[in-house]
């Protein structure tokens, strides 16, 4: 029984995480070198009090903590990158396809975040920040950059007056041109106009190199921001059939399909009545509808009526 492997969801994740943020600061539970065996021994007895049907083995709560931890430390370490993004509403990790490619070289555990959301690491910050090396002291000293204060020797441009010459100056009026085009080729980069922009630096064309230079940084920009935008909205569709899929399992299981079931088997109203108590926990429904053999569906359902009844049911014991 010991070596069947867990069987995880959502639920029981953050179940475990709960329990431990409870745990995280009370030293007899956890040292500086982690958990320590009454922690374990306490997160143990909690977990199956408020999980009695996971039967999880204090190991498996064990693998699980590393396998959150790990994964925690990965996408901690990857929102540091430049070019990552986190978005909050998804929980999901967001870069374009070379970058991923150069998160999953150097962590692995990274593949399978590039089209998963981690919904538990603002609840695995709380745990873990602060006590896993992720590089966050890492920084370097600007203190070298204070001698710029010696630009007041500046001073010594009193001896400008002294060259007249500077008048001199004028000609170089024609350089003006240069500045307009420049000003044409500064584009906001929220991404809205760039189809104008690119139409405007055609049109104000060939009669100067700098324009030219300018139109391959707007198309550059229109190209990333496009490229950027379809990365985004197909993250975002697989994210939303991956919710539509769950949204499917637990209409599979609901309340209404149980009590149908309830209906066709051969019960008293009492006992009817307290299925409906049985019927609260999203667990109970789920183990009712997925056993097939109706037969042992029955039996297990008068035994968790004979649970919380005491075994004594008008119409008869159970």
């Amino acid at each position: 029984m010991s070596k069947e492997r867990a069987t995880w969801n959502s639920r029981y994740e953050k179940g475990l995480v709960d329990i431990m943020r409870d745990h995280v600061n009370i030293p007899l539970f956890r040292g500086q070198n982690g958990w320590t065996v009454e922690g374990w021994r306490s997160i143990s007895e909690k977990f199956t009090q408020m999980y009695p049907l996971a039967r999880f083995t204090k190991q498996q709560l064990q693998e699980k903590e590393k396998e959150l931890k790990g994964s925690w430390k990965a996408i901690h370490v990857a929102r540091k990158e430049s070019g990552v993004g986190w978005n909050d509403t998804l929980a999901m990790v967001i870069a374009e396809p070379e970058k991923w490619k150069k998160l999953i070289s150097d962590n692995g555990k990274m593949a399978k975040f590039q089209k998963k959301p981690f919904p538990l690491y603002d609840e695995c910050t709380s745990l873990y920040a602060g006590s896993v090396a992720t590089g966050d002291l890492n920084f370097t000293s600007t203190e070298h950059l204070l001698p710029a204060p010696a630009a007041p020797l500046v001073p010594a441009a009193p001896a400008a007056p002294a060259a007249p010459p500077a008048p001199a100056a004028p000609p170089p009026l024609a350089a003006p041109a240069a500045p307009a085009e420049s000003t044409s080729l500064t584009t906001p980069f929220d991404g809205l106009d760039v189809s104008s922009a690119h139409n405007e630096a055609q049109s104000t064309g060939e009669s100067n190199q700098g324009v030219s230079g300018g139109r391959k940084r707007k198309q550059s920009l229109g190209a990333a921001i496009d490229g950027f935008v379809q990365f985004k909205m197909t993250q975002t569709s697989k994210t939303m059939k991956a919710l539509e899929e769950k949204k499917k399992q637990d209409e599979q299981f609901s309340v209404d399909k149980c009590l149908d079931e309830v209906d066709t088997m051969q019960l008293t109203d009492v006992e009817k009545a307290y299925a409906m108590n049985i019927f609260k926990s999203e667990i109970d429904r789920e183990v009712f509808m997925k056993m097939k053999n109706k037969n042992v569906r029955l039996i297990w359902l008068k035994q968790q009526i004979s649970a919380i009844s005491g075994g004594n049911v008008d119409g008869g014991n159970i």
